[in-house]
């Protein structure tokens, strides 16, 4: 039984660092994919097929590698929930004009990106009138406070 919950973005992250080191191939070969699948996990511009990078990841976090051909679609919300973008590579190389707003399978679901404008500026807004420091009345003679009476109580 895999238990994915014990998979964290640092097993993720290093899965990706040994696909870099050994190359694509290799890495796929040694998890029994010989077909790269639609579905990719995009970071920093590379594009990794993210059945070998979850399985091998799982490997780190429990000891025990499952096949990463047995790994279906519905584990993409692991990478999802962990922070990764996991996209179809088909709707990647599409120009960017045509490609349709499509949801991958366990993803959050898609938005249109917000532009930023630049706002008017507000005038501040008025703040409370802030009440004023109470005036501290101090003995003239030994610069002790003053009790309410006016009269110092060290120096009669």
């Amino acid at each position: 039984m895999q238990n994915y919950a014990l998979v964290t973005r640092i097993h993720v992250l290093t899965a990706i660092k040994i696909h870099d080191q050994r190359g694509a191939e290799e890495f796929l070969a040694e998890h029994g994919i010989e077909e790269r699948g639609d579905l990719v996990l995009v970071e920093r511009g590379k594009r990794y097929d993210y059945r070998a990078l979850l399985a091998f990841a799982h490997g780190k976090a429990t000891g025990t590698t499952p096949e990463a051909t047995g790994i279906g679609e519905d584990r993409i919300k692991v990478l999802t929930d962990l922070g990764f973008t996991v996209a179809s590579a088909y709707e990647l190389d599409r120009p960017a004009g045509s490609r349709a707003a499509t949801r991958v399978p366990g993803s959050p679901r898609a938005t249109t990106p917000r532009t930023t404008t630049p706002r008017p500026s507000r005038a501040a807004a008025p703040k409370a009138p802030v009440k004023p420091e109470p005036e501290i009345k101090l003995c003239p003679s030994c610069y002790t406070q003053l009790p309410a009476s006016g009269q110092c109580d060290f120096c009669d």
